[in-house]
């Protein structure tokens, strides 16, 4: 068994829009060095001052240097039956990867990171840097940040964890496909893998100081989880995330509806630094009103992130649309006077009984859609407990917990006392929306149990 121990330079922390400086390769077969290679390599972009102070590489060093598609041959070829290694393996497998894919070629080794087995075979080290380890073991590196220098300590490195008695084993282990080493953030326990629930909930990836860098949710968590650290290696989030994320952890929600609005809730408390998607305000599909030189009053649609003057708003332009051609047809309106167009057999009326029939059919539309109260009970956590979602005047306003399986029977109180304030946004107000409406799109066991402004029960489903 061959291991390549890989170290390179770069103009940047991720691989998608930055390019390699330096690439040093130490072949070794766990004991002692079979073979070294290095190159500088023009990275095509500049490279920033800070990256200059660093590694004392700049823009004149690789002036004359080849560019990584006329190294890749010679790379690919050394690489070719070795196990790749490197300290933070996550980084350099990934730079490399994605540049043999920019070629349009497939290219992929098994891998080993030397933190990770660090964290195994060294436990009282403290920081698992490469240069506190290395510091430690007594382990000299007179070219830190370049890439030989680099390179050459981690193969030492590498030798000094083969000798342990444990050692061979461990590494032979971390091999194994799947394994969740083989994966997993350098810095994250294999237990909290373990400790992750297989069905619906809610995971946040931590920070060294517990704050939240991710927060996601799935009907499978373990399976998600494992989907957002294999595969291509090349986007800024994921290198970030193998990078800083130290702790993952989850809680169980037993329902996806529930996972959905919880997740929603988490990010808008937290606002994770790589949640960007729920930071931006999506652009919706207003329903606006303007009455036109002859006294009609007209409806037109227009697309803003804004609701602010709409008489109502929809997420796409086809669910806007359907809302107004049935407008037109219960009120008998002519199309062309909404916005949709006209045939030559659509109604038309005068001024005034036009402006009337909208009016009245958008009072008929425009109804608040829920009652005062309304709890949407779903599968908890285990089989005797309930989830609860509450919706207050037709906007979400908490969740919580209630003691007992799924039936229609609870009344006002038990329900308000399960409950947990919290904040609404859009999307939690048309996710219970659509659950309410249409029950069959959510695929999932609902009951609804509603109140009046008075504690009366008026509906059950």
């Amino acid at each position: 068994m061959k291991f390549a121990i890989v170290d390179i330079e770069t103009t940047g922390s991720h691989a998608r829009g930055h390019g390699i400086t330096e690439v040093a390769v130490v072949i070794t077969d766990g004991q002692r060095i079979l073979d070294e290679w290095q190159s500088l390599v023009d990275p095509g972009i500049p490279i920033p001052e800070h990256i200059t102070r660093l590694t004392g590489i700049d823009d004149d060093l690789v002036a004359d240097a080849p560019p990584f598609t006329a190294i890749a041959d010679e790379l690919e070829e050394l690489l070719a039956d070795c196990i790749f290694v490197a300290h933070n393996v996550g980084f350099d497998y990934a730079f490399i990867r994605g540049h043999f894919e920019e070629m349009g070629r497939e290219w992929s080794r098994p891998k080993l990171c030397t933190v990770r087995l660090s964290r195994k075979l060294l436990p009282n080290v403290g920081s698992f840097s490469l240069g506190s380890v290395c510091e430690r073991l007594g382990i000299s590196n007179a070219a830190r940040h370049r890439a030989m220098g680099d390179a050459f300590a981690t193969a030492q490195l590498f030798h000094h964890l083969w000798s342990l008695p444990h050692g061979p084993g461990t590494i032979e282990g971390a091999l194994k496909k799947g394994t969740r080493e083989s994966w997993l953030p350098q810095h994250v326990p294999a237990t909290d893998f373990d400790h992750l629930p297989t069905g619906p909930g809610v995971y946040q990836m931590l920070d060294s100081r517990g704050a939240p860098l991710y927060i996601g949710m799935s009907h499978q968590v373990q399976t998600r989880i494992r989907s957002h650290f294999t595969g291509k290696l090349a986007s800024a989030r994921r290198q970030a995330l193998l990078r800083d994320v130290h702790h993952i952890v989850a809680e169980p929600t037993g329902s996806t509806l529930y996972a959905r609005i919880l997740e929603d809730v988490l990010i808008r408390t937290h606002w994770p630094i790589h949640n960007r998607a729920q930071k931006l305000q999506p652009m919706l599909h207003l329903v606006l009103a303007y009455r036109d030189r002859q006294g009609y009053d007209r409806l037109m649609i227009k697309r803003a992130r804004s609701t602010r003057g709409s008489i109502a708003h929809f997420g796409g332009v086809v669910e806007a649309r359907d809302w107004l051609y049935a407008l037109a047809k219960v009120r008998d309106l002519n199309p062309a006077l909404l916005g949709l167009g006209s045939t030559s057999d659509t109604p038309h009326h005068a001024p005034a009984e036009h402006n009337e029939r909208l009016q009245v059919g958008l009072n008929e539309r425009l109804r608040p859609v829920f009652p005062a109260h309304a709890f949407c009970l779903v599968q908890g956590r285990h089989a005797e407990e309930s989830g609860v979602l509450y919706v207050r005047e037709s906007r979400f306003a908490g969740l919580g917990w209630f003691e007992g399986g799924l039936h229609p029977h609870m009344d006002l109180e038990q329900l308000l006392d399960a409950v947990t304030a919290a904040a609404r946004s859009g999307l939690t107000d048309a996710v219970l929306r659509e659950a309410y409406l249409q029950p069959e799109t959510v695929g999932e066991h609902l009951i609804w149990r509603c109140f009046d402004d008075a504690g009366n029960p008026t509906q059950s489903a």
